[in-house]
């Protein structure tokens, strides 16, 4: 009997690691082994436990670095360094990755199908064993897979189209047409209990010539339309259904397939259109879905591509129209569906990123795409949930009304792209959230309005100003760099804040009085939410001292407008204006009287009124008249301070004499006139 650690990196996945839950079954029942599971590394309570043999799967090459960080723990926590063992997506398709780094690492790349092939005794063909569902409980208070209530199999392995951009002909060279799965169904509902749910991880089903023959065991384990689950811990009846999850080829797709499939439970239909190439025959698919009684259908979109070829075909690089297009078709097919049908069609759109087999960190940029892109793409999906929604009011606000509007929002700031859309008042909210979230809106209305005013000005030169975005990487010396003033004035919608901040001591002069100007006088808006936030944030002081050296006491009484005087204790920013008044040795305001304003605030010495002309005062940078005013309170604040404190307490009279101590400080400070 062995101790065996699996090992999934601390990645988030939707479904549980298959590879190591059919390990894990050898093991514990074949080989009568103990087994432990872990996602990343295990809890503390198994600190200096050493083990005999280290599983560690791999998902995808970009998650290399949390890969190579679990491999590195597998090594600290087995005996003997030659038994650890690594498998899956990344160790089939970067063997040589793995020796290069970790070379006592054993790599199993491919498939678990042959007799042998982690060198055990009575092992056979572990790829063809049933799941060890039990290795889940291991962590169930640490992770919980999205999907975790199904059966995960397969009754078909590999594909055989041997598209370029896939990585399926490497994992899985060979076509099996037919795996009967239910031997294993019924030895998971006899060792772990039944499931809802039945995911299937086959690439290419429709290939399969036994496919009539896939239907009907489908249908006898209790999937055929219409199934339903009594959910053994509610005690509830639902539905349950069949997600062929990997997708359907919709070249494949015969009037008899989708027949078949329509007497499944199936719920989504998932169909691939990864080029616009392929229009007409992912149109013909999804027809035939819904012709047969499917009405939940979504599809994946692989976009950030380059010129590909599979299927027979030649597949030109995507462009970001191409994307949209595909977007489209699908919203206008659910619209035709549903009339023609009478039936509520639902088509939701999967855009996935390509990325190729060998890339490592998630960079790669294809022909037709940027950096810029890439990332609007993310931010306009986030609503969604990473779907490309079917509803057309929705998708025309998110992705806009045609392909030109599309891209022209890709171009767009990041921020800008979260402002567009109508003002909708939210469930439950009151009169005075919405109108208050209504102002902001408005804000950021003017901000839409002033990028596309820019934006329209750049006539023909457009492309030339997108080209110098698309790196994403924006910064003070590309302003710098930039000669024609709308080009300048279009970049500083995309700074950020601390950018803006950083902007006010830019040289050369020339540049830093365009910046205030146009930010000032031409779109002052924009100014006076960087006040906003200077006010209410805690802002270095090395990024305040530009902006107050390059503007002085117009900044100085700006931010001090946009205080909060409602808050508890003195704003952060108060004590670092102070700060940079010692450092720059100007003398805007003694700032140590706004801090008097709060403690008298914090002691309730103040009403509305005599507070109000305190707060202008200061504003105004008026040190005078709001020392008198101040000091005009001066002895009511020191009757409730002493009061508060010698209140019950022993020793009054000491405490009296350090309070009046502290107090007479304050009463020279207030007493200062001469400023």
């Amino acid at each position: 009997m062995a101790d065996i650690l699996l090992l999934e990196p601390g990645y988030s996945n939707k479904y549980p690691p298959i590879g190591l839950m059919k390990i894990s079954y050898f093991h514990k029942y074949i080989h009568h082994d103990y087994v432990r599971f872990a996602k990343g590394k295990l809890p503390d309570a198994f600190n200096g436990k050493k083990w005999d043999r280290v599983y560690v799967t791999t998902l995808f090459t970009f998650e290399w670095p949390k890969t190579k960080e679990a491999i590195e723990y597998a090594l600290s926590v087995v005996k003997d360094p030659s038994q650890v063992y690594t498998g899956g997506i990344l160790a089939t398709l970067m063997p040589e990755l793995i020796a290069e780094n970790f070379p006592t690492v054993k790599n199993n790349p491919g498939l678990l199908d042959k007799k042998g092939t982690l060198g055990l005794e009575h092992e056979e063909c572990i790829d063809r064993l049933t799941l060890d569902y039990g290795i889940l409980d291991d962590i169930v208070d640490e992770y919980v897979y999205p999907a975790h209530d199904a059966y995960f199999t397969y009754m078909t392995r590999g594909c055989g189209m041997k598209c370029a951009f896939c990585a399926v002909q490497t994992l899985e060279p060979e076509y099996y047409p037919y795996i009967s799965i239910t031997d294993t169904i019924r030895r998971v509902d006899e060792q772990f209990g039944p499931k809802k749910d039945l995911l299937l991880m086959d690439n290419n089903v429709l290939r399969s010539p036994r496919f009539d023959e896939i239907i009907d065991e489908i249908k006898a384990l209790g999937f055929a339309k219409g199934a339903t689950y009594i959910n053994p811990k509610t005690g509830k009846r639902v539905q349950r259904f069949v997600d062929f999850n990997q997708g359907l080829d919709a070249f494949l797709l015969t009037p008899h397939k989708a027949k078949r499939l329509g007497e499944l439970a199936i719920r989504p239909a998932r169909i691939a259109f990864d080029h616009i190439e392929d229009a007409e025959a992912y149109k013909k698919a999804i027809r035939l879905c819904a012709e047969n009684g499917i009405t939940h259908m979504s599809n994946y979109l692989l976009y950030n591509g380059v010129d590909f070829t599979g299927k027979g075909h030649s597949y030109h690089a995507d462009t970001p129209e191409d994307l949209y297009e595909r977007m489209h078709i699908s919203m206008d097919l659910q619209e035709e569906l549903i009339e023609s049908t009478g039936h509520k069609v639902a088509i939701f759109s999967f855009p996935m990123r390509y990325i190729p087999l060998e890339d490592l960190k998630r960079g790669f940029v294809g022909t037709h795409w940027n950096p810029k892109y890439l990332r609007a793409l993310q931010r306009m999906l986030i609503p969604t949930q990473g779907k490309g929604v079917s509803s057309r009011s929705f998708f025309e606000a998110d992705f806009g009304k045609t392909p030109e509007e599309f891209v022209r929002a890709l171009a767009m700031p990041e921020s800008h792209l979260g402002w567009r859309g109508n003002f909708i008042p939210r469930r439950n909210e009151t009169s005075g959230e919405i109108e208050a979230r209504k102002i902001v809106w408005d804000e950021n209305q003017l901000y839409l309005k002033e990028w596309n005013r820019l934006f329209d000005l750049l006539g023909d030169s457009k492309d030339v100003f997108i080209s110098m975005i698309g790196d994403n990487n924006i910064t003070i010396e590309k302003f710098i760099s930039l000669t024609d003033p709308t080009y300048k004035k279009l970049l500083i919608h995309y700074f950020t804040t601390t950018t803006m901040l950083k902007a006010f001591s830019m040289e050369p002069v020339e540049d830093r009085n365009l910046f205030i100007d146009y930010i000032t006088n031409e779109f002052p808006v924009m100014y006076r939410r960087v006040m906003r936030y200077i006010a209410n944030s805690k802002i270095p002081c090395s990024y305040l001292q530009g902006i107050c050296q390059a503007m002085g006491r117009k900044a100085i009484s700006d931010i001090l407008s946009f205080l909060d005087y409602e808050a508890e204790q003195t704003p952060f920013v108060v004590h670092n204006l102070s700060k940079i008044q010692m450092m720059t040795k100007k003398s805007f305001f003694d700032f140590e009287l706004i801090k008097c304003l709060f403690m008298y605030s914090q002691y309730g010495v103040l009403n509305r009124k005599s507070k109000s002309r305190i707060i202008n005062s200061i504003k105004n940078l008026d040190e005078r008249t709001t020392r008198e005013l101040l000091l005009k309170h001066f002895d009511h604040f020191k009757e409730v301070v002493i009061k508060d404190a010698i209140d019950g307490e022993v020793g009054a009279e000491y405490i009296i004499d350090e309070l009046n101590k502290q107090l007479t400080n304050v009463y020279k400070q207030l007493s200062i006139f001469d400023v």
